[in-house]
């Protein structure tokens, strides 16, 4: 019964993804279902669907993470500065994988830095969320372009690059790590408190906390969280593009956000899936590549998704108008159909 209530949720994105196939059967049937199609896919999912899980853990509480984007610039950043006062700016790309590691981790207490001081920001000083992001990844911005000076910087070891280019038993490994990912984000939202209160809070943040919940903590693990996802971004996009800059991956903002609105998780909190997130970045990952085997205009893809967000939030606006009309509706019959009922016992 929770598979068939798992599948009528998600109705609309299998349909939306059963188009989109029978679309690409039609038109480019030979290059859209090759196997180096698949496998071009699955290498690029992974940096739509890290961004995507970081907007959606955000929008759990009815917040947002607008420094999602500089968080995962800064974290590469920072790891090849690390790299470079560890071995020297020449021999970065002959690091050992004991270095590389070490300087992994501290791109990744970076980014968790970043998020643990904007949860802080909101739990304690309650800031809007979209200030307090918007603040820190403007803050972000201007430290990675001053640090780098606007330059690309390059020269990652063989165990990075593996990370974001590699194969283990036939399958990329950034897909092999978004699998991982999609797994324990689906049982740490399901099956942890953790998890519970994020939706409790995002719900009824009053409620939640009059039910002892910690709320403060919860903000600040939550965005902690949305770093964390941020980092593993950067990871898989240092591994494909052996290079780091400050203004990688602005565009994606958008497509995180889109995912959430696809995925069918709720801009005000409270509510969203990682099966509905999966879907969704499966639906656009497949609008962006049809875009490129029909060879239009690559700038075409960010007119759809921003005309796929106008049409989300048009049909979001007509379903609930339509719910209200329907619910009013029934209180109307059930108040005359109890007014009848009186003047028939009063006569």
């Amino acid at each position: 019964m929770k598979q068939i209530r798992i599948f009528q949720s998600n109705r609309s994105l299998y349909i939306i993804l059963a188009a989109i196939i029978v679309f690409m059967a039609v038109l480019n049937p030979s290059r859209f279902f090759a196997i180096g199609n698949f496998i071009s896919m699955a290498y690029q999912i992974p940096i739509i669907a890290f961004l995507s899980f970081g907007s959606m853990i955000a929008f759990l509480t009815g917040g947002i993470n607008l420094a999602i984007i500089s968080t995962t610039n800064f974290t590469g950043i920072v790891t090849i500065l690390m790299l470079r006062a560890m071995v020297g700016m020449e021999s970065t790309a002959e690091a050992s994988v004991f270095t590389s590691v070490v300087a992994l981790a501290v791109g990744l207490a970076a980014a968790l830095a970043i998020g643990a001081l904007c949860g802080i920001f909101i739990a304690y000083l309650e800031i809007p969320a979209f200030l307090v992001t918007l603040g820190v990844g403007t803050l972000l911005n201007g430290v990675n372009i001053l640090v780098t000076k606007g330059y690309t910087l390059t020269g990652f070891p063989q165990f990075i690059l593996d990370i974001g280019n590699g194969l283990l038993w036939g399958i990329p490994i950034p897909f092999i790590i978004f699998i991982v990912v999609s797994l324990v984000l689906s049982f740490l939202l399901s099956r942890t408190t953790f998890g519970v209160n994020l939706y409790l809070v995002g719900s009824n943040p009053v409620a939640a906390k009059y039910s002892n919940i910690d709320v403060r903590s919860v903000y600040i693990r939550q965005y902690m969280l949305s770093s964390l996802l941020a980092a593993l971004t950067s990871f898989v996009m240092m591994g494909q593009l052996n290079s780091v800059k400050a203004n990688y991956a602005e565009s994606y903002l958008l497509v995180s956000v889109l995912a959430c609105f696809l995925g069918g998780v709720d801009p005000n909190g409270g509510f969203g899936t990682t099966g509905g997130m999966v879907l969704s970045i499966i639906i656009l990952q497949m609008v962006s590549t049809g875009v490129n085997l029909l060879r239009l205009d690559p700038y075409l893809t960010q007119a759809m998704w921003g005309l796929i967000i106008i049409l989300l939030l048009a049909t979001n606006y007509i379903r609930s108008v339509a719910k209200e009309r329907k619910r009013l509706g029934a209180v109307l019959q059930e108040v005359q159909s109890n007014t009848s009922h009186n003047r028939k016992s009063t006569g």
